[in-house]
């Protein structure tokens, strides 16, 4: 069981800290993500989550029912396995702890409409099937096509993500990857131009990444800080990196591919932008 405060506060609830439990039979990933998505929307309270993952076994509710009478709070669960289920729900109800089950909703509607009973798994959702192994390949092609490497090989590949250096293209590549895409990425480098022949042929989607030079300079920096390098203060100059972002623009525009502003954007946001984007271009190039 983890243990993890996330420092935000109310200023009606200066003395109070909110206990969450987040409780999974699987790895937790679905109701942590349930979990972040709400909190999001409260983000002056104070909440400390503990999460419990492969919660399977009776004596495994036994010690997170001793926690819960310590931190009284609230339980989002995630639990197929009826018997745990019951029994996890009846050491809420014991000590009067608000509980809900996150998937309730989401199956018991696609139930009614599918007209088939749920197949009650844990984990299903992580089982090694075609798609998992399609996911892995993603990732694999995200690695070897990483800041511009194999540009000569693309084919294959559903996007590539180009942009000047720190314009977070490695991890929305690799997120993208998780999802299922096969995407490449290339850094700009001052002076040396886009090799555009490899893109000749190719049914592949393409979208620049910007930033605002300002914010990009401070992140280079900040790069640099952690690099401890000293020799390379043209790498982090505001003229250098607003010259690098207008002739990036350029290369976009010339090309006629969609430009993403990352300012000020997560890489989930990035990723959901990109994907909105793809979605559009295989409509209207009708790829299958």
């Amino acid at each position: 069981m983890t243990i993890r405060a996330v420092p935000v506060m109310s200023e009606s609830m200066t003395e109070q800290t909110i206990h969450l439990h987040l409780v999974s039979d699987s790895t937790g990933e679905t109701v942590h993500q349930y979990a972040r998505a709400a909190l999001a929307q409260f983000p002056k309270v104070q909440v400390s989550e503990h999460i419990w993952t492969l919660v399977r076994t009776p004596e495994h509710v036994q010690v997170l029912a001793k926690s819960l009478e310590r931190d009284k709070g609230v339980v989002l669960f995630s639990v197929v396995d009826q018997a745990i289920r019951k029994e996890l729900e009846a050491v809420c109800r014991a000590q009067s702890i608000p509980h809900l089950s996150v998937l309730d909703p989401v199956v018991a509607l696609l139930g009614s409409l599918f007209g088939a009973q749920e197949m009650n798994r844990p984990g299903a959702q992580h089982r090694m099937d075609k798609a998992y192994f399609e996911r892995m390949a993603a990732v694999e092609f995200a690695v070897t096509h990483d800041d511009g490497l194999n540009m000569a090989n693309l084919q294959g590949a559903d996007m590539l993500l180009i942009g000047v250096s720190r314009t977070s293209k490695t991890p929305t590549s690799m997120y993208l990857a998780n999802r299922g895409f096969r995407v490449a990425n290339y850094a700009l480098v001052p002076g040396v131009p886009f090799p555009i022949e490899h893109l000749n042929g190719l049914q592949i989607f393409v979208v620049g990444l910007a930033s605002d030079p300002k914010r990009l300079t401070q992140i280079r920096r900040n790069r640099l800080a952690h690099l401890s390098d000293e020799g390379n203060d043209i790498y982090a100059d505001l003229d250098q990196v607003t010259r690098e972002m207008q002739e990036a623009r350029r290369l976009f525009n010339a090309n006629g591919w969609p430009v993403l502003d990352v300012t000020r954007r997560s890489v989930e946001e990035t990723a959901a932008a990109i994907i909105h984007h793809y979605n559009i271009w295989r409509e209207e190039n009708h790829a299958s």
